[in-house]
C-alpha cells in the first residue's frame, strides 16, 4: 500500500511543461499540475513564441508559477533543456502541454524517490486519452510491469513518457535532450539514464498521454521512422532492429490504409502477417509481442509460437493499427 511521505521528507519535484499553440489543451494541462497541491512543486513553463491565446492562459496562472517565458527555440528538445537548466528539483520531469496528470501522481512519484532515491527514473502507468481527452485504453495491461534495457533497444519504447519521473542527480550525468532528436529524443533519454542506474517502476496510473492526428508522432510518417532507425543502429550496434521493423510496419499500414486504389486488402493484410512474425522476434530480447518487457520467457515451442502469431495477428486486424507506442 502507498503511504504519504512526511513532509519534510518529499523532494523537490520540477515540472517542465513545453509549448507552441497549444492553447486549446494548455489549461487543463497546468491545473492537472497545480491540483495535485504538491507542497515542494517548482514549475516552469517554456514557450516557444505563441500566436494562439497561450499566453493569456499562462498569465492567468503565473502567480503560481516558479518560471515562464515564451520566445523562440529550437524544437521541443531546446524548449524542455531550457526548464531543465533551470531545475532544482530532487526529480525532474516534463509534461507537453497536450498531456495531463492524474490526481496524486506527484505525491506518488515523491514516494517512490523516497523509497527507491537511487534509481535514474521512475515510471509509472497512465492512460492512452482522445483528443478529448477521454480513456482509449491503459498504456500497461499487465502488472506487475519492469524495465528492460534490451528490449528497449531491440524493441519499443515502451515507457510512457508523461508519467515519468527522472533522477536530476543521473539527469546531470547522462546530459540533456538531444537537440538533434525530433521523435527519439525521450528515448534517447532513457537509454543513457539507464546506461548509470537502474529505472524503478512505479505502481501507479500517473498521467495520461493525448492520441491524435495531428500530433508530431502520428504526423512524423517516415522521416520519424528514419530518426528512430538511426537512434537504435546507435545503442544496438546494427543497421536495423525488430522493433524498428515494428514501427516501419506501422507506419506503411497507415500508408496502404489510406490508399486503397494502389494497396488493395489483401496487401494490408501481408503487412499484418509480416508484423506478427517480427513482433515474435522481440521476445528474444525479453519481450512480448506487444513490446512489453515479460516477467518470464515464453514457452517457445512451436506450437505456442504459433499460438502467439495467430493471436496477434487477429489482434491488430480487428483493431485496424498496429504499434500503441509513441
Amino acid at each position: 500500500m502507498l503511504t504519504q511521505p512526511a513532509a519534510n521528507s518529499l523532494p523537490t519535484i520540477t515540472i517542465i511543461t513545453p509549448s507552441l499553440n497549444q492553447g486549446r489543451f494548455l489549461e487543463q494541462c497546468i491545473q492537472s499540475v497545480l491540483n495535485q497541491e504538491y507542497p515542494r512543486l517548482q514549475y516552469i513553463i517554456i514557450d516557444g513564441g505563441s500566436t494562439d491565446d497561450s499566453l493569456d492562459i499562462i498569465q492567468k496562472y503565473q502567480a503560481h508559477l516558479s518560471t515562464w517565458l515564451s520566445e523562440p527555440d529550437q524544437g521541443q528538445s531546446d524548449a524542455i533543456n531550457k526548464g531543465m537548466r533551470l531545475a532544482s528539483g530532487e526529480l525532474v520531469a516534463w509534461l507537453n502541454a497536450d498531456d495531463f496528470y492524474l490526481p496524486n501522481a506527484l505525491a506518488v512519484a515523491a514516494q517512490a524517490y523516497v523509497g527507491q532515491p537511487g534509481a535514474s527514473f521512475y515510471f509509472g502507468n497512465g492512460y492512452r486519452v482522445n483528443r478529448q481527452g477521454q480513456v482509449k485504453r491503459p498504456h500497461f495491461r499487465r502488472w506487475p510491469y519492469i524495465f528492460n534495457r534490451s528490449a528497449l533497444i531491440f524493441g519499443l519504447n515502451y515507457i510512457l513518457q508523461p508519467a515519468t519521473f527522472i533522477n536530476r542527480r543521473w539527469l546531470e550525468q547522462a546530459g540533456h535532450l538531444s537537440l538533434k532528436l525530433h521523435y527519439g529524443l525521450d528515448t534517447d533519454l532513457w537509454l543513457r539514464l539507464s546506461a548509470l542506474a537502474e529505472p524503478q517502476a512505479v505502481p501507479a496510473f500517473l498521467a495520461a498521454s493525448r492520441e491524435y492526428d495531428t500530433t508530431k508522432t502520428a504526423t512524423g510518417s517516415f522521416a520519424r521512422i528514419e530518426e528512430l532507425r538511426q537512434l537504435a543502429a546507435q545503442y544496438a550496434d546494427q543497421p536495423i532492429t525488430p522493433g524498428l521493423v515494428c514501427y516501419f510496419l506501422d507506419t506503411l499500414y497507415q500508408h496502404t490504409w489510406q490508399d486503397n486504389s494502389c494497396f488493395p486488402k489483401s496487401y494490408r493484410r501481408s503487412i499484418l502477417r509480416f508484423w506478427a512474425d517480427t513482433s515474435l522476434l522481440l521476445e528474444q530480447f525479453g519481450a512480448g509481442p506487444d513490446g512489453f518487457p515479460l516477467l518470464t520467457p515464453k514457452i517457445n515451442t512451436p506450437i505456442h509460437r504459433l499460438k502467439r502469431r495467430l493471436g496477434f495477428f487477429l489482434a491488430n486486424l480487428i483493431k485496424g493499427h498496429l504499434s500503441q507506442f509513441k
